[in-house]
């Protein structure tokens, strides 16, 4: 059964090899080259401690000119969720054209049918998330160092949520197929689901997964290291961290101009208001943690919805 499974996931898997194998021949060659600018141009010396002029247009020069290896693993966090989707389908497939009838008539259990069904797609989407997971770490190494892992670009292909959502997603899909017995309406429904459920959590939950930091502190003085930090907003303030209004802050001339820190240091417009910057933000070493947490939320969602569509195969299926 388990090679039956397989042979009848050859062309899924050819066409999820020939994905993964299109992103690393554009990833690796520019991996390496970043990692060579990186080293060349001694920029863990800056990673390390970013102050000074110098280390400041070293470091916007480098992110700028490999931006690309951003907006690649961007669009990258699809490769997971469209091999899961191509996985689902043969469980689907069967069942949308009755064919899971003739294994359960021969000497086939349908417990052992569905496990072997559900149990390759579960490996399979694992392992591509898990290769995209390395080749992101692999390849972005310099940028992480110096611009963090808390940006989407970054979060949702390196760590382990990659694997949470090829689980999802796959969840999705089967749970659908499995109700409706209809391969492509299910496999439709479960992207656009993955494709909302994904602006959710990147636009509003991740950022409330753990009580963000709060920090104010006087515009005329350095703030606390945000670098790498997922900054959920900043503004300027009093010293109670009361957000001010435009007005309030800095003028130049005869009209408000500046809101941000430098600005506030020349001329606060309004007399007896002392400004300050306040910053909500998540810092950069809670990475893993809120890693852990999302994974926990997402993954266990999709491993729930791959045991109900299990259950429902083999309680309500004929």
């Amino acid at each position: 059964m388990i090679w039956v499974g397989w042979r009848q996931q050859r062309l899924e898997a050819l066409i999820v090899a020939a994905m993964l194998a299109a992103l690393a021949a554009v990833a690796i060659p520019v991996g390496i080259h970043a990692a060579s600018v990186y080293s060349h141009d001694d920029l863990s010396v800056c990673a390390r401690s970013a102050n000074g002029l110098a280390c400041n247009l070293s470091v916007s020069s480098f992110l700028v000119r490999f931006t690309g290896l951003n907006v690649l693993f961007t669009w990258s966090t699809l490769v997971p969720a469209l091999a899961a989707l191509l996985f689902a389908a043969p469980f689907i497939l069967d069942l949308d054209g009755g064919t899971y009838r003739l294994y359960w008539t021969q000497s086939i259990t349908r417990r052992r049918w569905i496990v072997v069904k559900l149990g390759l797609a579960v490996l399979a989407s694992v392992a591509v998330a898990g290769v995209l997971i390395g080749l992101a770490m692999w390849s972005r190494a310099p940028i992480d160092a110096l611009s963090g892992r808390m940006g989407a670009n970054a979060y949702d292909s390196e760590g382990i949520v990659p694997v949470a959502y090829a689980l999802f997603v796959l969840g999705v899909g089967v749970a659908l197929g499995a109700l409706w017995r209809r391969t492509v309406p299910a496999l439709l429904s479960a992207f656009v689901v993955y494709v909302v459920v994904r602006a959710f959590v990147d636009s509003w939950l991740r950022q409330r997964l753990l009580t963000p930091i709060t920090t104010t502190w006087p515009g005329s003085r350095p703030g606390p290291n945000l670098n790498g930090a997922l900054v959920i907003n900043q503004f300027a303030s009093d010293k109670h961290g009361n957000p001010l209004a435009v007005s309030q802050v800095c003028t130049q001339g005869s009209g408000p101009l500046f809101t941000h820190a430098q600005a506030c240091r020349v001329q606060p417009s309004t007399p007896g208001v002392h400004v300050f910057m306040t910053a909500i933000y998540q810092p950069a070493n809670r990475f893993w943690d809120l890693q852990g947490i999302e994974f926990g939320i997402v993954a266990g969602v999709g491993v729930l919805l791959i045991l109900a569509a299990a259950w429902w195969t083999d309680r309500r299926i004929s």
